[in-house]
């Protein structure tokens, strides 16, 4: 009698998982409907909005896009209609969001109210299509208690959306709310956050190195790496940074990456020094002095890159290959001794560097 009832069990499963397979199917085609119908009532709404009135759009239709952009499928279709007509025409498209900028305003405050999910798809939106410049103090506001309190999706959104409205200030206090934040937001977002910073991006990286030493060790790693890319930073601050061992470990190797990109005669000693470290709790040192040491060519470095090459650690002598070739050491004559000499693992090395190179260029 068990056998007939685990039968029967599994029947009725087997039943219940399909009714709810074709009730999503359903639910999924209606919404696909009702998706279709909300962006033809928007493109109609818009176009002709547009065709009359780019540069001013009336009262009227500003309210009604207000009313109806409080509903999520109507930003997705307004996002979707927004860069068909840009496409199409960008000089009006452009003048009708200049034009509209005090609906995204009026609906700041709704938006504070709603869900993570909704907050978030509202900071997409603002950075994508908000033109208002300087922006409101409201957008402002809201943008803010979004990176505050937000998930790491809303918190991500409405700092891309900061990072839109072109006013340094304004991303220098994102980032100090979101190294005071307990919850952890990941430095590279950050970095790459502000790599798409709308304004002056000199001169948000020199108002960054300004207060680099405020911000948590996570946090400056992000902003060494913003001023690395940017050529930006005061060297010398970096430079005895990078020498102090009571410094957070990331934040030195961040400064060894900024001065392999940003060469300095007075920082290749440490390099140096560095990348002949021995203890091997520090083998990060030695590995990344090695990678950064190609941008300081001469005969010493090319002869300290191939002591590197007996290294124990792996990835300390893969750099170091690599920089040999970056440097243009040549097999038969620079590294004639180490192909002949009787550490196989030197040896490996340099071939498997020159043959994975060569086949790149190939």
């Amino acid at each position: 009698m068990q056998v007939e009832w685990l039968i029967f069990f599994y029947i009725g499963v087997s039943v219940a998982m399909a009714f709810f397979d074709l009730g999503f199917a359903a639910f999924e085609h209606t919404r696909d409907v009702l998706f279709k119908r909300e962006t033809q009532r928007m493109a109609l709404s818009l176009n002709e909005e547009i065709v009359l009135n780019a540069k001013f759009p009336t009262a009227k239709h500003k309210h009604r896009l207000t009313q109806r952009l409080k509903r999520l499928p109507a930003l997705e279709a307004f996002d979707l209609t927004m860069q068909q007509f840009r496409g199409l025409d960008e000089e009006n498209a452009e003048m009708y969001l200049l034009g509209i900028g005090d609906v995204f305003e009026r609906l700041a405050l709704y938006y504070q109210q709603k869900k993570p999910l909704n907050k978030a798809y509202y900071a997409y939106i603002l950075k994508r299509w908000y033109r208002t410049r300087p922006a409101s103090p409201a957008i402002v506001h809201t943008l803010m208690l979004f990176v505050e309190q937000g998930t790491v999706f809303l918190r991500q959104n409405a700092f891309e959306a900061l990072a839109q409205l072109e006013d340094v200030d304004v991303v220098v206090r994102a980032i100090k709310l979101l190294d005071d934040n307990s919850a952890f937001h990941h430095p590279k977002l950050i970095t790459e956050t502000v790599l798409i910073f709308a304004g002056d991006k000199d001169a948000l990286a020199d108002a960054l190195a300004a207060d680099l030493d405020d911000f948590s060790p996570a946090t400056q790693c992000a902003i060494i790496n913003f001023l690395r890319m940017r050529h930006r930073g005061d060297r010398a601050h970096l430079l005895e940074t990078m020498k102090d061992d009571q410094i957070d470990r990331e934040i030195r190797l961040a400064c060894v990456r900024y001065f392999m990109t940003n060469p300095w005669s007075q920082a290749e000693s440490v390099l140096r020094t560095f990348a002949q470290e021995s203890d091997s709790g520090e083998w990060e040192y030695a590995s990344v002095a090695a990678s950064a040491l190609a941008a300081y060519p001469g005969p010493e470095t090319i002869e300290l890159l191939k002591g590197l090459l007996t290294s124990p650690v792996w990835y300390v002598r893969y750099n170091a290959a690599k920089s040999l070739y970056d440097l243009g050491a040549t097999l038969e004559a620079d590294l004639a001794d180490v192909l002949e000499g009787d550490d196989r693992y030197a040896r490996e090395m340099v071939q498997y560097r020159w043959d994975f190179e060569e086949a790149s260029e190939a």
